[in-house]
């Protein structure tokens, strides 16, 4: 159908136009996950190269859920659509489905995490852990909106981030930004841890089916 192929080739424009910084955060909101996959879950001593895995999976966590704030492109994306169509069937969904992975990947690193501290004996600080990095993540997604700074500014450029950092602190509104960021992150583990739990319990419920 004519109507069908238009929506499809002006939701194939849109895409394209997003694939660059969408592949790239992507990128960057799985460095963490996949690297927490292979930290958390290393049996052997804890030397300086396991310390060292765990600091850059905190100085890239914030980039998971910083394509929450990538909904700035949204509104431009929308105006851009020829159809209403074209919003419902293809650009919320793009959105969505990269929304979903980024918290996805969050939820993937405080889960190992988590599994790390029980496995060491410490229970009691999960709940502290995960809400230390949701602050600390609210700290980073507004320090790479507002400031501009990425991740391996810290190393690449100390002096220069911390500036930055300070002005963006003293930013009158930064006070209220952070709590809604926090906020934000918090529920969107949440939702996300609880979507997870559910499918894995449905999943061991699961009957197996006959051989």
């Amino acid at each position: 159908m004519p109507e069908v192929r238009a929506v499809l080739e002006d939701v194939a424009q849109i895409a394209r136009g997003n694939l660059w910084w969408m592949s790239w955060n992507t990128l960057l909101a799985m460095l963490p996950a996949v690297l927490a996959l292979l930290v958390f879950r290393y049996d052997g001593r804890r030397r300086l190269g396991w310390w060292a895995g765990v600091t850059t999976i905190v100085l890239f966590l914030p980039n998971a859920p910083y394509v929450v704030t990538d909904l700035v492109h949204l509104r431009g994306d929308v105006a851009q659509a020829g159809s209403d169509a074209t919003v419902y069937a293809g650009v919320l969904p793009m959105y969505a489905a990269f929304i979903a992975v980024g918290f996805g990947c969050y939820a993937i690193v405080l889960s190992e995490a988590g599994r790390a501290v029980r496995a060491a004996g410490r229970p009691r600080l999960v709940l502290p852990m995960e809400i230390g990095l949701h602050a600390l993540c609210a700290l980073g997604v507004l320090l790479g909106r507002v400031a501009r700074l990425n991740s391996w500014d810290t190393v690449t450029q100390p002096e220069g981030t911390l500036e930055r950092a300070l002005d963006t602190l003293t930013w009158r509104a930064s006070p209220a930004v952070l709590v809604v960021l926090f906020v934000v992150i918090w529920l969107g583990h949440a939702v996300v841890r609880t979507l997870a739990r559910g499918l894995s319990a449905a999943t061991s419920r699961r009957p197996l089916s006959a051989a």
